[in-house]
This record gives structure tokens, sequence and C-alpha cells, in this order.
């Protein structure tokens, strides 16, 4: 594990790793507002994972920066500690949430693989979805535009934006990183649910 940390750094550094290495898959990086490398939890056995990385593991690779860049100035405009969530291709996704530095502000990237079969079928019931609306989500989870979705279907465009449309009505959400979040649960309340459901 790469250990670039600078003095005064004041984050709960072991907390993150093992919040990282408890979720499945999850990768943590922790970067500055220049998208420097200070610590990461990549494996020297994950090559894969490490490609995210320069070789001497102190600064992204271009393709992952110009997706980190765009959340972490997200984070410090909004002044939020959590930044939106953007794909990274259409396996993984990427979310930044600040973290307390005494000096100036660090930020944990973390790069997670999700199972879009199981969200896409975990959605279908929730949401009630024509088999026509999980193909449309399905290419919205692997981030496909409206262009590419109507290219991949063979449909209009515009009828991409009316399933678009339905599908924000369905899952109530005011937006694309919305529904996406929704979708994928990433705020546990589905997992909250189905424990309470379980304890009954």
């Amino acid at each position: 594990m790469s250990s670039h940390v600078l003095p005064g750094m004041t984050l709960e550094r072991e907390r993150y790793i093992e919040v990282a290495s408890k979720r499945d898959r999850i990768k943590l990086i922790v970067v500055d507002h220049d998208c420097r490398v200070f610590l990461d939890s990549i494996g020297p056995g994950e090559h894969e994972l490490r490609l995210l990385l320069s070789d001497d593991r102190t600064e992204l690779r271009s393709n992952l920066a110009g997706v980190v860049k765009p959340l972490v100035d997200s984070c410090v405009g909004s002044g939020e500690r959590h930044g939106q969530i953007a794909f990274f291709d259409a396996h993984r996704f990427v979310r930044v949430t600040r973290l307390d530095g005494r000096d100036c502000s660090f930020f944990a990237v973390s790069v997670e693989f999700f199972r879009g079969g199981d969200s896409l079928s975990r959605a279908a019931r929730k949401y009630r979805l024509t088999p026509r609306e999980v193909d449309v989500l399905g290419l919205i989870l692997e981030g496909q535009s409206a262009i590419e979705i109507s290219q991949t279907l063979k449909i209009a465009e515009t009828t991409v934006q009316g399933y678009y449309k339905r599908l924000l009505n369905k899952t109530q959400s005011r937006n694309r990183p919305a529904m996406v979040a929704n979708v994928l649960d990433w705020d546990g309340s589905g997992r909250r649910r189905a424990r309470n459901d379980e304890e009954r």
C-alpha cells in the first residue's frame, strides 16, 4: 500500500483504508485539489487498477484525472463534503468525498465496480419498469448519452428522451445522477429496508 502522507495531514487514514477494504471491490485513493496522490489502497498484484496511477503512484493517469478533477472542483465549489458521482467506464464509477486537512483539503476518491445486472433486476421490480425501460436504464448506467442510446437501440433520440423522463418519474429522481444513485442504492436505503424486513 502506498503511503504518501503529508506532515500535518489530519485525516483518519486507517479508518478510510479499513472501510475501503471491507466494501467489495472498492479501491480508495486520497488526492489533493490538484489530484496529486498521497495514499492509495491498490495492492501490488492488482495490475488493472495500478494502471489508474502513474508509475511512481503520485499522480492519477489522465483518463481518471479527467473524471476526478470535475468532482473535486464540485466539492470545493459547493462547499459540500460529497461530490457528485461519475462513471469512469462501463463497469466502474468514481465518487469523491472531502476529507479534513489542517492546512488544505484532501479528497477520498473511490473507484467502485457496480453489478449492473443485480441493480437492473432490483430496479425493474422496485419501480415496475417495462423491458424497454430496463434496456434504456441499463445503457444509462453504462454512461451512454441519449444519442448513443438511440444508436444502440435503433430508436429516435426523442423516444429516448421520453423513456428518460418516465424513468425519472418512476424512480422519483430530480436528475440523471440522482436516478443512478437511486437505482444503485448508493444511500443504502434498500439494504436498510431489507434488514428491517428480516428483523420482523
